[in-house]
């Protein structure tokens, strides 16, 4: 008994599968675009705080969330100012809410800056830029899942 619990929390502890991401990634919904935005807000807002939103195009942001290159997050010292390091990564993730064949889509993209040591500037990572630490698709991947459970009940036929 004591084995099979210890099985169960290092498994629900690994985060989604493949299957599931690529059926949250790809799934179509018959919802009204309005519906899965408010359900995409509420679901983000779990883990974390909403930044700018555009409410009239189905569209909003997390807010600025600094973290470490191993991708712990790294919180506000005094004065809020966070101490980033060479590595650190600014990361907001923004969730739009499209029209697509079959039905509308949710889309979870990240907007990724990472500290270049000895720039007072950092520089801007696109998705598939391969310096994007995987731990970034992670959070986008698990975000994407948790919106797709939340609103898995208006998948479109």
């Amino acid at each position: 008994m004591k084995w099979a619990l210890i099985l169960g929390l290092v498994l629900a502890a690994c985060g989604p599968s493949n299957a599931e991401i690529k059926t949250a990634k790809m799934a179509r919904y018959a919802a009204s675009p309005q519906t899965l935005f408010d359900i995409a807000v509420n679901v983000t807002q779990r883990d974390y705080k909403i930044g700018e939103v555009d409410a009239e195009g189905a569209r909003f942001a997390t807010a600025e969330q600094i973290y470490s290159a191993e991708g712990g997050r790294q919180s506000p010292g005094a004065g809020g100012f966070v101490n980033m390091g060479g590595g650190s990564i600014m990361l907001v993730l923004i969730v739009e809410v499209m029209s697509s064949d079959g039905g509308n889509v949710v889309v979870v993209t990240p907007k990724t800056f990472q500290m270049v040591s000895g720039s007072p500037k950092p520089r801007e990572l696109t998705p598939d830029d391969p310096s994007v630490p995987g731990w970034v698709h992670g959070r986008v991947d698990a975000l994407s899942v948790a919106i797709y459970q939340a609103a898995k009940q208006h998948t479109a036929p």
